[in-house]
């Protein structure tokens, strides 16, 4: 456990690549609220948002011509501007060109909206993920029990395979919008497999 200003907290609870997949894989991508989850999904785990700052994205903080996400007013009143992967790029671009076909949906200024043209809430894309999950049988382990990944999960996912594929952790720190870097820190030892290898791995002097 780390210890940060005397506070100590848990290591974030992160799924694998492949239930990771499993549980985007859940959403029916036919219907139109059913990609409209998937893509608010796909948001949290390539881009790490909060599940707040996906409610809170307007039509104007989605600029898919340059593949950027604008963050405003996210966790501590901060803003940032987080890149996107062509992956999420492409499934924002279908969600846009479906949502087209609804007039009240068309006219909405809220990204991810509803029918009616008003923003999703949070506890809508929680209920959204339990779903998804016990549709794929996705668990996470938190101490001795089993539960239901949250839509902060894929955030922790995204934030460590990150680091896993190469970022360092100023850059991550950054895309995360975390204000201490000891935040961003944690994500090193959600799946040390790559630092383990590294150290196993180490030329030192025999003794």
């Amino acid at each position: 456990m780390f210890n940060q200003g005397g506070r100590g907290f848990k290591l974030p609870k992160i799924l694998s690549r492949k239930d990771a997949a499993a549980l985007l894989a859940a959403p029916n991508t036919d219907t139109i609220a059913g990609l409209r989850d998937k893509v608010a999904m796909v948001i949290m785990y390539r881009a790490g948002l909060r599940v707040s700052e996906v409610c809170d994205l307007s039509i104007d903080d989605v600029d898919l011509d340059q593949g950027l996400l604008f963050v405003q007013q996210g966790k501590g009143a901060k803003d940032r501007v987080v890149p996107m992967d062509p992956e999420t790029i492409n499934w924002c671009k279908r969600w846009l060109e479906a949502r087209r076909e609804y007039k009240k949906m068309a006219d909405a200024d809220a990204f991810m909206c509803t029918r009616t043209g008003k923003a999703v809430i949070d506890r809508y894309l929680r209920l959204v993920m339990n779903k998804a999950a016990k549709k794929a049988g996705v668990y996470i382990r938190d101490g001795k029990e089993k539960k239901l990944p949250h839509p902060h999960t894929l955030r922790h996912c995204c934030l460590t395979e990150l680091m896993e594929d190469g970022f360092n952790i100023q850059e991550v720190q950054a895309l995360a919008g975390h204000e201490s870097i000891m935040t961003t820190a944690r994500y090193l030892w959600a799946r040390p497999e790559q630092l383990t290898q590294k150290i196993q791995g180490r030329q030192g002097v025999s003794l």
